[in-house]
């Protein structure tokens, strides 16, 4: 008995010993199993026919970017593949991009079976810093000179079709040859570094900023508004130079030179552009370094110019340079003289009087246009008031303003601060504010409106027909004036529609209760048409060009006496005598 008792203890613990290897076992067959699910590697079993038989967890979205199920087959193009895999013995590789990844999958076949093993590899890093080593400098981080180009064939073929401008900006850093034998070339390498995280803070991301090799650097400046534009930026380029650079604790000063060209109009390919731009620079360096030049000469000679009138303009405003004409506005029911409209003028020393059209548009874009704007509105009040005065009115002076007024001054606190130092009654002010510029930002307008409204300040709403936009607001401004576009004047008399906007203005205007001005009025037709109207005011060579100061005064004076009696005996119908035009001409000369 005891014999047995043993016996069958031998035997379990036998039994158990087997229970034991057999679990072991298993789970080593599972993990075995698992390590196709488990590994982040593609892995996926197909059959000599191309039935993806298998795919573990990581290859699914290999299926998804294919469109394809587990049982479905491969898309064409891989039977070959297959059958190759199938009768070699050795593996096949085959690269394939899957969104954003790129895989190496390697076909393997199995023998005495009919099917193939398929194993992935992420190469996605790989590739990354293959672009890297390929596509960017290894100093400074930026494009290279192969992306450059690539880039720069993409920006030229979309200049090409949308006709939006784009520059091409080559920056050669003036002397960097000495830097490099004098303080070594570890140094010159830190001082590239810097000057390329300068000119990355100069541009806008949708920029380009490259190295080109050695101390050359190239950018390309995506849809500037204009050359101005293309010149604001080579500046700027050049002012990240003034500061020195840190370098390794010592202070390091370089500058550069810049040569520019903007296609498509100079160039039909990026190697024409890089030539362009790499003449211009040649021709910098050779003028003195530490600048920019265009390629185009005429349009360097226009920047030029316009840099030349923004100096001289600093200069004449401290000089006194510039002046006011007037150009009176008649009332063309009572026949009196009811406004003047201030139009600054420059009597540059050298070149004589400047049209505004040249100097203005400087003006504004150099921000001078604040402090010469600040000049217009006080000598315009201050002289009202003398001619005032002297018995000489009331007549109301409009004074334009600008964009840049609005933007860079308090205008109702400017105006307020320009009546009280000038003594001027307020409702002898008028502020013309041209349709655009109002409807700019239509809510912060209406405001501003009511603010000077307060002051007892006029404003008009200059040029308008020419925004569009106006209907939908107009009723919520503050305007006492509507000014019709010169435009829509000279349009009088041409054809069966002409005066067709002038009529719907004007009538707006008085469903409204605004007074209706018309600008730029220079026939009889065209005044008689504006009578009918029913138009309140008009101003244009016709009645009188602007005047400077003492000639208006002149005209002013005289006006009463030579006019008024006349006008209101012989006006033959509703039309003024052309005889009274010369007779004021003679009076204002």
């Amino acid at each position: 008995m005891p014999d047995s008792l043993e016996n069958l203890k031998a035997a379990n613990e036998v039994l158990k010993n087997e229970l034991a290897e057999r679990i072991g076992l298993q789970a080593r067959t599972d993990a075995i199993a698992r390590l196709s699910e488990e590994n982040p590697d593609p892995v996926m079993r197909v059959s000599t026919q191309g039935a993806v038989l298998y795919a573990n967890f990581a290859a699914i979205g290999l299926l998804t970017y294919l469109e394809i199920d587990i049982g479905d087959r491969l898309p064409e193009g891989w039977g070959a593949l297959i059958d190759e895999a199938g009768l070699s013995k050795t593996a096949i590789d085959k690269e394939m991009q899957c969104g954003d990844n790129f895989y190496i999958l390697t076909l393997q076949s199995v023998v005495d079976a009919d099917y193939i093993n398929i194993y992935g590899r992420d190469i996605t890093k790989t590739k990354e810093t293959e672009h890297q080593i390929v596509n960017f400098d290894d100093l400074t981080g930026l494009p290279n000179r192969a992306l450059f180009q690539d880039r720069l064939e993409q920006v030229l073929v979309l200049a090409r079709r949308t006709g939006k401008l784009a520059a091409v900006h080559l920056i050669d850093l003036d002397h960097f040859k000495d830097i490099n034998e004098t303080m070594g070339h570890h140094t010159g390498d830190v001082l590239l570094q810097g000057i390329a995280e300068r000119l990355r803070e100069c541009v806008r991301t949708s920029d380009t900023v490259a190295r080109l090799g050695g101390d050359e650097f190239g950018i390309i400046q995506v849809d500037p508004a204009d050359a101005d534009g293309v010149a604001v930026l080579a500046q700027k380029l050049l002012n990240c130079f003034a500061n020195p650079f840190d370098v390794d604790g010592r202070k390091i000063h370089t500058n550069a030179s810049i040569g520019i060209t903007v296609f498509p109009d100079d160039a039909e390919s990026p190697e024409q552009a890089l030539r362009n731009a790499d003449l211009a620079l040649y021709h910098g360096k050779g003028e003195g370094r530490g600048t920019y030049r265009f390629f185009v000469s005429k349009m360097h000679e226009d920047i030029q110019r316009r840099r030349s009138i923004e100096d001289d303009m600093r200069e004449g405003l401290h000089r006194g340079e510039f002046v006011l004409h007037y150009q009176p506005k008649l009332n063309i029911t009572t026949n009196r003289i009811t406004g003047m409209e201030a139009l600054v003028r420059w009597n540059h020393p050298q070149q004589g009087f400047m049209s505004p059209a040249e100097f203005i548009p400087v003006a504004e874009r150099s921000k001078l246009i604040v402090p010469l704007g600040e000049w217009v509105l006080h000598e315009a009040c201050s002289r009202n008031k003398a001619w005032t005065d002297a018995g000489l009115g009331p007549i109301k002076v409009a004074v334009n303003i600008s964009a840049v007024q609005l933007q860079e001054t308090d205008l109702q606190e400017l105006v307020q601060g320009v009546l009280e130092d000038t003594g001027l009654d307020p409702s002898q002010l008028e502020l013309e504010i041209t349709e655009s510029l109002a409807m700019n930002n239509a809510e912060a307008s209406i405001e501003l409106f009511k603010d000077l409204f307060d002051l007892g300040v006029s404003i008009s709403i200059d040029d308008f027909g020419t925004g569009y936009s106006s209907l939908a607001y107009l009723r919520s401004f503050p305007v006492q004036r509507i000014k019709i576009d010169k435009a829509f004047v000279d349009d009088i008399g041409t054809d069966e529609n002409s005066g067709v906007i002038a009529r719907a203005v004007t009538t707006l205007g008085h469903s409204f209760g605004m007074e209706i001005t018309a600008e730029g009025v220079e026939t009889e037709d065209q005044l008689s048409f504006l009578r009918s109207l029913g138009c309140d005011e008009i101003q244009g060579y016709f009645f009188s060009r602007p005047l400077p100061g003492q000639e208006l005064e002149a005209f002013l004076k005289n006006y009463e006496e030579t006019w008024a009696l006349k006008l209101s005996q012989e006006r033959r119908g509703s039309i003024i005598d052309r005889r009274y035009v010369t007779n004021a001409q003679t009076i204002t000369n």
